[in-house]
């Protein structure tokens, strides 16, 4: 399960929350007004008052398996990047900080901020699915239910043809287009064999990535634990 922290609950970090909350998703909610920790204290894994500015404490507070952080300190601009930097001292692989302006983003991302946001709520829509799952790279609703997202082919994707794998059938996805790590996207034909780091570009509801992306991070986190046994017992045996 994703280790998340939320670090300050104004209007944007609150937007995150709620989303997060529709998920299967370990929450850390950190934040000085009580009747801010009082209103989810139920509804996530803690809800902790203190001062985030505070590096002894933030130390002691953030898990060493935390899978993000997200900063929203309000108007408080100094104590946002001194979040976003302690967080990085920490370790912390993803860092999203939201800015009050250009100049405010600019320093976040120069003291530790992975990504910058400028908030509103379909900022947090866009963010979450990534938080969730490693195999989606950029989400983006485009009106209704309907989003694109661009989502890394999975290892058990590899060597097999778009038509073997019937996306549309199987998920309810639209594959729009395939590109390399290195390359652009390309026209593709029903008999294309995706290989290794390949990336698509798909089309479909909410619900439908959301599902397709947990579904496909369970089935591999399944057999890297499955092979994990399998050498084991190799190791035991000799």
């Amino acid at each position: 399960m994703k280790q998340v922290a939320i670090l300050g609950v104004s209007y944007f970090g609150s937007s995150v929350l709620d989303e997060l909350l529709e998920m299967d998703v370990d929450i850390l909610v950190i934040d000085k007004d009580r009747d801010v920790l009082d209103r989810y204290r139920d509804a996530v894994s803690a809800a902790i008052g203190m001062d985030v500015i505070n590096w002894d404490a933030l130390e002691k507070t953030l898990p060493k398996t935390l899978d993000a952080v997200i900063i929203d300190m309000g108007k408080n601009i100094e104590s946002s990047i001194l979040a976003a930097s302690y967080c990085r001292k920490l370790g912390i692989k993803t860092i999203i900080a939201k800015a009050e302006t250009e100049a405010h983003g600019e320093i976040l991302g120069i003291v530790g901020a992975t990504k910058v946001v400028f908030p509103n709520r379909e900022a947090a829509k866009r963010i979450v699915p990534q938080i969730v799952s490693n195999l989606v790279l950029n989400y983006l609703p485009v009106g209704g239910n309907l989003v694109i997202a661009e989502v890394e082919i999975p290892e058990s994707f590899v060597g097999k043809t778009v038509l073997e794998l019937d996306l549309r059938k199987k998920y309810g996805l639209n594959l729009i287009s395939v590109r390399s790590e290195q390359e652009e996207y390309r026209l593709f034909s029903p008999d294309y064999r995706f290989e290794t780091h390949d990336i698509a570009l798909v089309s479909g509801t909410e619900a439908d990535i959301d599902s397709f992306a947990g579904r496909l991070e369970k089935e591999g986190s399944s057999k890297r634990f499955m092979e994990s046994i399998k050498q084991l017992f190799r190791k035991t045996k000799v």
